[in-house]
């Protein structure tokens, strides 16, 4: 008897202790469940107030645009575009806090960036005593029409949200884009519905680094050559790379982008290894790089940058002047510019990391070379050497200075003077149009230890 009411009371204690647990469980679970669910509603507030702030920005960016149709005075255009420039920024950081899903709206984004460039654009041209053509005018009208179509839409599904007609995941797409793929086919709405309007959007080619232009850019370095075969280009690899470290290269891959490309690669002993693209047109060598470990530093800046010279040469890059160089992991990095008639052509730039144990190249890059390197029909220079020095020589102390063609951000190249100087301890560089006068550039040139750089 006694032996059962022990067992009885073991079963007791552990149905017990068995309901405890439960309760506690489910009092987790429950907490949990209200935790999750807090959570879900706070990210939906945040995604709710982003839409919301973005309703806000792209109707103040509709009535500036409308106000830029009518500024002619510089201080009015300057002002208003300044305006539109924050406007579009901020309603680009809203449309970057929805949902990761949400990445077909790459048009709204696209047509945020160019509205608050080209506003700039049209504002320095004026500035600058320009005056805004027929088809600038027709391009800001366009602009102001699809920015009211768009505020008109995005007004509307505010609406809709507020009156709880739509979903918030209707309302940014999300319902939109899960249907895109299913058998209904359902008409997608929301954000993804204002797409649509940018079937008509004008085509912008301006001064600016959102001008259509830019993604339409070619090679010019390889135009007219003819297309290689994947041989003959791995036979170009091997010649760059010399017998002793071309052992075993192979094919790796190919590439198709803005300069398409055969890879090849091979590994040493090791482990180390080295890779290598060729252009399939022309067969020029876009980037090489060698893994391996340089673990001293024997050689000194002048020794690495005349080898890099010496490398450059023997490798048919002509008239290379080096400018500017960074020292890390015991290599030194240069960067190389053609020069013609003493003038520096920066577009036309080449990169040679030199090891500095033993001076050999573990690193070479050409694309802005390819890219930009042709005959070129400098502008005749208007303005003198001691106009341009008047434009900064009451602030710079100018030590340097020399003609130079730069790209700008359009990627549309200026003859200029520069400027080399220093004020309060600071050096600079400072770009003059040669023909104008305007000052195009202003960079820091940060000097170290490392090597120069420029910001």
């Amino acid at each position: 008897m006694e032996q059962t009411n022990k067992l009885s009371f073991k079963y007791k204690l552990l149905a017990a202790i068995v309901a405890i647990a439960l309760v506690i469980l489910s009092t987790v679970g429950v907490f949990q469940y209200f935790r999750a669910k807090a959570l879900a509603q706070e990210v939906e507030n945040q995604y709710v107030r982003a839409f919301h702030d973005l309703v806000d920005y792209t109707r103040d960016v509709d009535v500036l645009l409308k106000k830029s149709l009518l500024a002619t005075d510089a201080g009015q255009m300057s002002a208003t575009a300044s305006e539109i420039f924050m406007q579009t920024a901020a309603a680009k950081a809203c449309l970057a806090q929805l949902p990761t899903e949400n990445d077909h709206l790459g048009q709204t984004s696209k047509f945020l960036s160019q509205t608050g460039d080209y506003t700039s654009y049209l504002s320095a041209k004026i500035i600058n005593n320009g005056m805004v053509t027929d088809e600038e005018f027709n391009n800001l009208t366009q602009l102001s029409a699809h920015a009211t179509a768009i505020s008109d839409g995005l007004a509307e599904l505010q609406s809709q949200l507020y009156d709880k007609n739509l979903s918030l995941d209707s309302v940014i797409g999300l319902t939109a884009h899960a249907n895109e793929d299913s058998e209904e086919n359902s008409e997608p709405g929301g954000l993804y519905q204002l797409e649509q309007n940018f079937q008509d959007y004008p085509s912008l080619i301006y001064d600016g680094p959102f001008s259509e232009h830019i993604e339409q850019l070619e090679a010019l370095m390889l135009k007219g050559k003819p297309e290689l075969a994947q041989d003959r280009a791995l036979s170009i690899a091997r010649s760059f790379l010399g017998a002793e470290r071309s052992g075993g290269l192979a094919f790796l891959s190919d590439s198709n982008g803005t300069i398409p490309t055969y890879s090849f690669s091979t590994t040493r002993e090791d482990g180390s290894n080295i890779s290598i693209a060729v252009t399939k047109q022309g067969g020029a060598v876009l980037w090489m790089l060698d893994s391996r470990n340089v673990a001293s530093e024997k050689i000194d800046t002048e020794k690495a940058i005349m080898l890099a010279s010496d490398f450059l040469k023997q490798n048919g890059f002509n008239n290379m002047k080096e400018s500017y160089y960074e020292k890390a992991a015991n290599t030194l990095t240069i960067n190389f510019a053609y020069t013609e008639n003493n003038i520096i052509m920066y577009p036309d730039l080449v990169k040679v990391k030199v090891a500095l144990d033993d001076g050999s190249i573990v690193g070479f890059e050409s694309q802005g070379y390819i890219m930009s390197h042709t005959k070129r029909n400098l502008p005749e220079i208007k303005i003198t050497e001691n106009e341009a020095r008047d434009k900064v020589k009451r602030h710079l102390n100018i030590k340097n200075v020399k003609l130079a063609v730069i790209p700008l951000d359009s990627r549309r190249e200026v003859l200029c003077y520069e400027l080399r100087g220093d004020l309060n301890g600071q050096n600079y560089l400072i770009y003059i149009n040669a023909q104008t006068g305007n000052e195009e550039r202003i960079l820091l040139l940060l000097e170290s230890d490392e090597g120069y750089l420029t910001m």
